[in-house]
Parts: structure tokens; sequence; C-alpha cells
């Protein structure tokens, strides 16, 4: 995060005591972390979080990354959306279903009919939908945003008061559902994307059907989608461990999901034990990487 004050900090303590500022890529500590952990030296992450600094200058979250300790390769991401005012869109994640969804018959009467959700009404609601046509918005992969889409779609939380409290409910709602098999649309390439608009395009239309299965399905979609990126790749480069980690890494369900694809695949699947799998974890990804980059 290259504006961030630590960052700063650390550049300025870097010159006063004349020793290298080592720059670790947000993801990238994050994976590097499992694997310190399980002493494993190269891997596919799949690191899964609400907001991370990408290489290209965009917010990552869904990430699919070949790592060694020293480095890393991105081979794979969901697909890219944009945040319709940036951190409001974490806020208010109707923001989000607007921005994916502003085409639909009927969005503007669905947002109507939820402006209670939107500080400023139905003006608000106006504002952003002008915004998303005309393609205003941060550009994200964060797999947290797209949690947060589908708790507001499905009227499980339209407004955060607290950190992850959308993606939590959603996954308390989505306890003992059943899924609707809906199969993940990958855009393979030398870097495989997993569709959002198409999970989101599949929710819009069943928004009718049962809430529980479709936080259900919704969840599964996007570890299956995953995990099959993570699970082609590895299996194609012959490496034998797949890692996962980031602030979405707390959702048992997701997880699980993922697990149970990488392990049919014959490869060990790896998470964090010893130190958390949201940002209390990567200082120890951090330093490992920076020790890894120095020898």
């Amino acid at each position: 995060h290259p504006h961030f004050s630590t960052t700063k900090m650390a550049k300025k303590f870097a010159e006063e005591y004349g020793i290298p500022a080592i720059p670790v890529q947000h993801h990238h500590a994050h994976i590097a972390s499992v694997m310190g952990e399980h002493g494993v030296e190269e891997a596919i992450g799949i690191a899964i979080d609400g907001v991370g600094y990408g290489e290209d200058g965009t917010i990552w979250g869904g990430e699919v990354l070949h790592c060694s300790f020293a480095d890393y390769r991105r081979v794979g991401h969901l697909q890219k959306q944009r945040m319709i005012g940036g951190d409001l869109a974490t806020l208010y994640p109707l923001r989000m279903v607007a921005s994916m969804l502003y085409e639909k018959d009927g969005l503007k009467e669905f947002l109507y009919n939820n402006e209670e959700a939107f500080p400023h009404g139905k003006k608000e609601i106006d504002i952003v939908l002008k915004q998303a046509e005309n393609g205003k918005g941060i550009i994200t992969t964060s797999c947290g945003r797209i949690l947060d889409a589908v708790a507001a779609l499905l009227g499980i939380c339209t407004r955060r008061t607290y950190e992850g409290e959308p993606a939590m409910k959603l996954e308390s709602h989505a306890a003992g559902g059943k899924s609707y098999g809906i199969k993940p649309e990958i855009e393979w390439g030398d870097i495989g994307v997993l569709s959002t608009s198409h999970l989101m395009n599949y929710l819009w239309e069943n928004r009718n059907r049962d809430s529980k299965n479709l936080a259900f399905s919704a969840e599964e979609y996007m570890a299956e989608g995953l995990a099959e990126i993570a699970v082609d790749y590895a299996k194609r480069e012959h490496i034998k461990a797949v890692c996962i980690s980031g602030g979405c890494a707390y959702n048992e369900h997701i997880v699980g999901a993922i697990k149970k694809k990488v392990e049919s695949g014959n490869m060990k699947f790896l998470r964090n034990e010893r130190v958390p799998a949201g940002d209390g974890g990567i200082s120890l990804g951090q330093a490992i990487v920076a020790d890894a980059k120095m020898k």
C-alpha cells in the first residue's frame, strides 16, 4: 500500500538507519504466511479478502497466485468490477449491486424499494445508477465486495455497521442451505478469470427463490470457481500444495468447499493455523518474503 502511513514510516526508518525498505505485495504476504507455517517453499495461493493494493494499481482481493517465498505471479482472479464511490461501496453494498446490474430491467425500482439503505435516498440512487452507466468507480477484484453485494441483493444486509458484517451475515444465512448448482463461468487464458457478473445475473433472475439456498449457492460458486483455477494451474505446473488465506478465509463454507476440490485433485490443502488468516497474520508473511528477497 504505497500511500499508507506505515509505508512512509518504513521508508523513513530505512533512510535514517541505512537499511533496505523491502516492499511486499499484500496478498503475497497472506499466502507466504501459510507457506511459512507449513514449511512449503512453492504453492498456489488463493488470497481472498476485502481490500489489498494490487501491483497494477487496482484493488485486489480475489486472487490466485503462484508463490515462492521471494516472488509470486498472478495466475487467476475474480472478474474486475467497479466500486461506485470507492470506499462508500463497502459501507453501502447496494452500490456494488447497482454497479454490476445497472442494465437490468426493474433494478431502479428494486433500489428505490431499498432507499433506506442509501443515506440520501432516491436522489443518491439516481446518481449511483448514472455513475454505473458511465463506467465510474474504482476497479476491484475483491472477494469481500462480491460477498457484500450478494448479501445486499438477497436482503440479508444492506448497510455495513461493522467490518465484515454483510459477508458474515451471508455466511450465517447460508448455513443449512442447499446448492442450486450454479456452474462457475471461467474465462481461460494466461490468467483464469472467474465471472462474478454471471453469479449476480443468476441471483437477480432467481431472486424470488429461497434466499438461504441462494446464499449457499453463491458461496459455493465463488469457492468452486477459484478452486478450479488454482487446481488447474497447479496440475499444469506440477505443484503439490494449494494454500488459502485472507479475511474471507474465515468463511468455513467457502474454505471447506475449496478444500474438498483441492483434495479431490490429490493435492495438499493448507490454511493458517497458528497465525490469523486476516491482516493480523500478514506481518509473518511480510517477514518471510523480505528475508527471502534479501538472500
